[in-house]
């Protein structure tokens, strides 16, 4: 029995200094200058600035909380449209190692709410540009994570229908496209 209180007081005492090095103060207040760092390059329409800040203070804090919040702030840059040089799907992923990083992540309802808009503007674009192969197409894990699995079967019904719909149509048109070849005087 005292074996056991050792071990679990030992348990204890390790799990809280594991705590107390994910608080790390130091780390803290590198993180807010680096948010005011970040935050004025935005402001000032450097993004690469931004995300070189970002990525600095999570390559000199690793292991930290503040060090995987970077992955909120940098995914949320790269997919803000007065960014020239972001991109949704490099905003898309680094908003998914920010959701799959940690439970308790501070922006995880923001990050998630996002992210589910970059992937409706990546599918709307890709609808505008009639590009609608499944290599470019995002898949919201994330959403699919939170719905029952009636709500997905309903929605991959759905996308059964949509698809059968695009192939009848795809499959019209071939059988135009034969039919005038077979009679070019038509």
């Amino acid at each position: 029995m005292r074996r056991a209180v050792q071990i679990l007081v030992s348990s204890l005492a390790l799990s809280a200094c594991a705590h107390i090095q994910t608080i790390d103060p130091p780390a803290q207040t590198d993180w807010v200058l680096t948010l005011i760092e970040a935050r004025r390059d935005v402001e000032a329409g450097n993004y690469e600035g931004a995300d070189k800040v970002l990525t600095d203070f999570a390559r000199t804090h690793p292991g930290t909380s503040q060090a995987r919040e970077s992955d909120f702030w940098k995914g949320m840059y790269l997919i803000d449209p007065a960014n020239s040089h972001g991109s949704l799907p490099g905003g898309i992923a680094a908003l998914d190692e920010y959701l799959t990083a940690d439970s308790a992540v501070l922006y995880r309802d923001q990050a998630a709410a996002l992210r589910r808009i970059a992937a409706a503007a990546q599918a709307a674009s890709n609808s505008a540009k009639g590009d609608s192969s499944p290599a470019n197409l995002v898949r919201d894990s994330v959403v699919v994570a939170n719905k029952s699995k009636d709500e997905q079967i309903a929605a991959l019904k759905d996308q059964l229908a949509k698809s059968k719909e695009e192939l009848a149509k795809v499959n019209a048109e071939l059988d135009r496209i034969k039919k005038r070849l077979a009679n070019p005087s038509n």
